[in-house]
């Protein structure tokens, strides 16, 4: 992945690639000199292209709770504006659906950028809409509904 931000440092799926395979608390050393972790990674990624649900997906994952970063563009987003923006970019993304739900507090209702207001349950029924065979989603809803 080094190499190919190297030979392309505007294409963003390197660095998200690169993110995924750094451990926790990994470093990984560009050809240009910087030396980024898995968070800045996932931010160049953004930067690369705005619109990969992938990038702010990955960048929501590398928070921990109440966590929040600050975009090349200025923003600055916590887990839930993250996943939100993932599900903007990318309507079937069943991962930023289920992720979001697991953020939200009891009875927690949020509203995309659709204007939909969906609570929890309605997040793992959307991400198992995008994706019958995603298992955790099925296992969180069941979890929710107990």
């Amino acid at each position: 992945y080094v190499e190919a931000i190297r030979c392309s440092p505007d294409f963003g799926s390197p660095y998200n690639n690169l993110g995924f395979e750094l451990p926790d608390g990994g470093k990984a050393h560009l050809h240009d000199g910087r030396v980024l972790d898995k968070k800045q990674l996932f931010i160049e990624a953004v930067r690369c292209n705005p619109e990969n649900s992938k990038a702010y997906s990955s960048l929501g994952c590398s928070l921990r709770a109440r966590e929040t970063v600050q975009l090349d563009d200025g923003r600055v987003m916590d887990k839930k504006q993250l996943y939100m923006e993932a599900i903007r970019c990318d309507r079937s993304d069943s991962l930023s659906y289920m992720n979001l739900g697991c953020e939200l507090a009891t009875g927690e209702t949020i509203h995309l950028h659709d204007r939909r207001a969906l609570d929890t349950k309605q997040l793992f029924v959307e991400a198992i809409r995008c994706d019958c065979n995603y298992s955790l989603a099925y296992i969180n809803l069941a979890l929710e509904l107990a």
